[in-house]
């Protein structure tokens, strides 16, 4: 078996070594027995068989299959030989900043343009080694990957920007491809919408849909209890992405922690979709519950009927309401677009509103921490307190 070979996909049979024992003739055949060659022979195709299954991008990438498993998520890297390709972040918020630092921590150049956003935000990007560029004509030249991580409601004017500046540079960049990986929360309507801006550029352009489900990438250090040094460990979200395109950087997919959905624009969001009217749904569902009480006067009373009734869900429900107050006004648009999908998608039409009511929830919250500041809202009976104020003075 040690002698097996495959070379250029085709099955080689062990080689007869040059011993004083055993010269290069027949006898040395008939040294094996019948069944011992052909074990050889069978475990030689299954081999074979696993070094020739098709790949998420071509046969010549060398990487296991993306699509053995539903569930997969660590991909073997490709050749250490293959430079690692440039990704481009956009926007640099919570969100963008964590992927654009766990790609970072793993080899990778990460560029931006920030020209047009606050100091703040150029700072922030600044300070985690991100190369900021001056434009988006430079971004598209230079990047290979594009990761759109905008709130919703900028999603195509994001995708516009790039497909301009994609346009004014295709002579330019005419032998190159870049991905383009819409990974906001977006209905698949959205998602189609987007691709379509793209079409006319194929194949300088691929257009991948996705989302991002869970926080942000955080890096947690600890110190191991049998050698007394330190451990780095990421702890990343899930980011399903479909389409009939693919990526060929199998590293990349394991490192974002993608996972492939199926060949069809839309599924990806429509799964971050699907995740998000739960999540964040309670959310909102506790906005109400918890802002009632409090005007009721019973706010501490419902706190103990909860730790009575449903210990733990209590504690995850504040955590909910002081986790949401700086995203609020990300998450206006992204109710409506989950109620375009369920409409659309799920067949429920009218009665998907519900999603647009919610997006009214969040919306008030907005505008509450938009005037108070996230700060001096406190902890989650400050910021229902706030809210109810809110609520009582534009009514």
């Amino acid at each position: 078996m040690s002698c097996m070979r495959l070379i250029h996909g085709q099955l080689k049979l062990p080689l007869i070594p040059r011993t004083p024992f055993a010269p290069r003739n027949a006898s040395y055949s008939r040294m094996l027995s019948t069944r011992n060659y052909h074990n050889v022979v069978r475990q030689a195709s299954k081999q074979q068989a696993i070094n020739t299954t098709p790949y998420l991008d071509s046969p010549n990438t060398i990487a296991k299959p993306l699509l053995a498993s539903r569930n997969t998520r660590g991909i073997s890297n490709m050749s250490t030989s293959t430079p690692k390709p440039t990704i481009a972040v956009i926007s640099i918020g919570q969100m963008g900043l964590g992927i654009a630092s766990l790609l970072l921590a793993t080899g990778y150049r990460v560029i931006t343009n920030v020209s047009d956003r606050s100091t703040a935000t150029q700072t922030r990007a600044k300070n985690a080694n991100i190369e900021c560029l001056s434009s988006d004509t430079d971004l598209v030249q230079q990047a290979d990957y594009i990761l759109s991580i905008v709130p919703p409601r900028d999603a195509i004017a994001t995708a516009q920007r790039i497909e301009t500046a994609l346009r004014s540079t295709q002579n330019a960049t005419s032998s190159k491809v870049v991905h383009y990986l819409d990974l906001n929360a977006i209905s698949p309507t959205t998602a189609r919408q987007i691709e379509a801006i793209f079409t006319p550029l194929r194949p300088t352009i691929v257009f991948i849909d996705g989302g991002i489900i869970g926080a942000p990438p955080s890096l947690s250090r600890t110190t191991s209890p049998e050698s007394n040094s330190s451990l780095e460990k990421w702890t990343k979200p899930g980011i399903p992405i479909s389409g009939p395109d693919s990526i060929s950087d199998t590293e990349l997919i394991s490192v974002l922690n993608m996972r492939f959905v199926n060949e069809k624009i839309g599924s990806a969001s429509g799964l971050k979709c699907c995740f998000a009217a739960l999540s964040k749904g309670f959310t909102a569902l506790v906005l109400q519950s918890f802002s009632t009480a409090s005007s009721l006067g019973v706010y501490a009373h419902l706190q103990d009927y909860l730790e009575e009734n449903n210990p733990g869900a209590g504690e995850k429900a504040r955590k909910s309401v002081v986790g949401c107050t700086t995203k609020a006004y990300r998450w206006v648009e992204e109710m409506r677009q989950i109620g375009e999908t369920f409409d659309v998608e799920g067949g429920w039409q009218g009665r998907a509103q519900v999603f647009r009511e919610i997006a009214g929830v969040f919306e008030g919250l907005a505008d509450v921490v938009e005037r108070e500041g996230a700060g001096k809202l406190g902890d989650a009976e400050g910021v229902v307190r706030g809210l109810g104020e809110g609520l009582r003075k534009s009514g």
